[in-house]
């Protein structure tokens, strides 16, 4: 597991619990921007013990290879958030799968960051874990994410209709993957 690496403009990190008032600060700055995308948050979410202990929990998972997540911070402010890439639920087995999310800050946007970062993180993840396809699941009303992944050469797969709970509410998502062609088992 490479734990850090750079890009032309970014640095993609592995954080520890000791980094938690970094990922709080990073939340805190988006909650608005990132409240009408994403399931609701646990009360305890905006707090460093919480944070704290969700890195601690990722960190165990990457290392049993089951998640891959990178916080990215630009080269030239490289102690503050501007996004994180996340590669989850990594199965083997028959299947060499894994889920994709990502979220940015809302003043790092439009600038090609979260392109940069996912094509990174998949050249990690093809090396590293073998993953054979990459799914994304995305709400059809965010068009900046679907251009994104178009983009990353994701093709669309169909329409899951009320599948993830979101503001109280089962929001359909579109289903797209990625298949790895160099995949070698």
């Amino acid at each position: 597991m490479q734990m850090t690496f750079n890009t032309d403009r970014l640095i993609l990190n592995i954080l520890h619990p000791n980094d938690a008032d970094k990922v709080l600060t990073f939340y805190e700055n988006n909650k608005e921007h990132f409240e009408p995308w994403e399931p609701e948050r646990d009360p305890n979410f905006y707090t460093l013990s919480y944070q704290r202990l969700s890195l601690s929990i990722e960190y165990n998972l990457m290392l049993q290879s089951k998640l891959l997540r990178y916080w990215v911070f630009l080269k030239e402010a490289p102690h503050t958030i501007i996004g994180s890439i996340n590669f989850y639920n990594i199965v083997r087995g028959s299947y060499f799968t894994c889920q994709l999310g990502y979220k940015f800050d809302q003043h790092h946007l439009a600038c090609g960051y979260a392109l940069e970062s996912v094509q990174a993180g998949m050249r990690v993840l093809f090396a590293d874990y073998k993953i054979h396809r990459i799914e994304a699941n995305i709400m059809p009303l965010n068009t900046r994410s679907i251009r994104l992944i178009e983009k990353l050469g994701f093709s669309y797969e169909g329409l899951s209709k009320s599948s993830i709970h979101i503001n109280h509410k089962w929001e359909d998502h579109a289903r797209y993957a990625y298949i790895n062609t160099a995949f070698e088992e």
